[in-house]
């Protein structure tokens, strides 16, 4: 089974997504952003489970999402630190029984995932 990731992403404020390939997302914040995009938590898991996560954190913090005009992102308003939503993804996890789990921190394009934990 191939893995399927949920990153936690940190740019001007915490963000948060999944991503088949970590490297090539990792690689398009980047480009996008014009430096090196640090995401501080990835996990990896079953496709189903990841994808679950997001939706989740998507309806639990639906009022916390940062908004531009009608379009709802996936980057969080600024009360939401990196550390509240790590603790929102873990008690997620521990609840719903998603087969998914952290395996690297500070992780960028530039590391393997293997190095980041």
């Amino acid at each position: 089974m191939e893995p399927y990731y949920f990153y936690i992403v940190q740019g001007d404020r915490a963000g948060f997504g999944i991503a088949q390939d970590m490297k090539h997302r990792s690689q398009q914040y980047s480009s996008h952003s014009g430096r090196i995009v640090n995401f501080p938590f990835v996990f990896a898991g079953h496709r189903p489970h990841a994808k679950a996560l997001e939706r989740t954190i998507k309806t639990e913090l639906y009022d916390d999402i940062w908004m531009i005009e009608d379009w709802r992102t996936e980057w969080l308003n600024d009360n939401i630190t990196i550390d509240m939503l790590k603790e929102i993804v873990d008690r997620l996890i521990a609840e719903r029984h998603y087969k998914v789990e952290c395996i690297a921190t500070n992780y960028d394009f530039t590391k393997r995932l293997t190095d980041s934990a």
